[in-house]
């Protein structure tokens, strides 16, 4: 009897500290609140089973029914809360990953930004060093570049000389 008890605690125990780290891991109680509640059907699903195969309770005594009912009945009961525990479960774990590829998304869409000088068009590496954008264009592989003039830039380049 005391070793039922014992290993009913020990599981509650694990289930508690289970939730606990992966709490600690995420920091965010808004994704785990699916898990509180499948904790709680999962636990009550674990006291009906104890109650319907435990050798020392006879819940049939104290509500003065047959005992197979009460039995049948409460084992129904615990089997409806697993089904629901691991219901709610599957999808606080779907809700996690879901929110994990969004904060994927958001450091990807973060990590692709180049940030570059809106006067000089440098652009500046991950150790703070600033370089001109064509030996960016370079170093990650883009077509080879060459140089020309575009017609904007020949009316003002055009306009420069004839002051000069």
């Amino acid at each position: 009897m005391y070793a039922v008890i014992f290993i009913d605690l020990l599981s509650a125990m694990l289930l508690i500290g289970a939730f606990y780290l992966l709490w600690k891991e995420r920091m965010h109680l808004f994704s785990l609140r699916p898990l509180i509640p499948a904790v709680a059907f999962l636990s009550l699903g674990r006291l009906c089973d104890v109650l319907s195969e435990h050798p020392n309770i006879h819940l049939s005594e104290y509500l003065h029914q047959s005992p197979g009912s009460v039995e049948l009945v409460i084992a129904i009961f615990g089997n409806i809360a697993d089904s629901f525990g691991i219901a709610f479960l599957i999808y606080g774990f779907i809700k996690i990953m879901k929110h994990e590829k969004i904060e994927e998304k958001h450091i990807q869409e973060l990590e692709q930004m180049l940030p570059i000088c809106s006067s000089c068009k440098k652009y500046r590496t991950s150790n703070g060093q600033w370089f001109p954008i064509e030996q960016y264009l370079m170093d990650s592989g883009a077509p080879k570049l060459s140089h020309g003039i575009c017609p904007e830039c020949a009316e003002i380049f055009r306009a420069e000389m004839l002051k000069i």
